[in-house]
């Protein structure tokens, strides 16, 4: 998927859709988190079957993840292709400019 970073990335959501952002991201951290579980546990089988079907779970959750990273950017890019007013170019090359100092900012209030 190709798609011009310097209009769609978080910083030019409205604040509702950043609202929407964050949470699809706590869901994918969610699943990051699963995958890091699995894969600890993964390593601590002595069992086969249970190693084997832990690396499937894995493989689905990285597939499911990328998807879901997908569906993020797509949502962004539907969102700010909706607003009738104009959105700055910014110079950057990632879609979640914007979401680090916002978050850090909310970390220090």
């Amino acid at each position: 998927m190709t798609y011009n970073t310097r209009i769609y990335n978080y910083a030019n959501l409205h604040s509702k859709d950043k609202q929407i952002v964050q949470a699809q991201l706590l869901m994918l951290e969610s699943v990051e988190d699963t995958i890091t579980n699995y894969t600890y546990a993964k390593e601590t089988s002595t069992n086969t079957l249970e190693t084997i079907s832990f690396e499937e779970g894995i493989h689905a959750l990285e597939e499911a993840k990328r998807n879901m990273y997908n569906d993020i950017v797509e949502y962004m890019i539907f969102a700010i292709d909706s607003y009738e007013d104009e959105v700055n170019e910014i110079d950057t090359s990632d879609p979640f400019y914007g979401l680090y100092e916002e978050m850090e900012n909310l970390e220090n209030e």
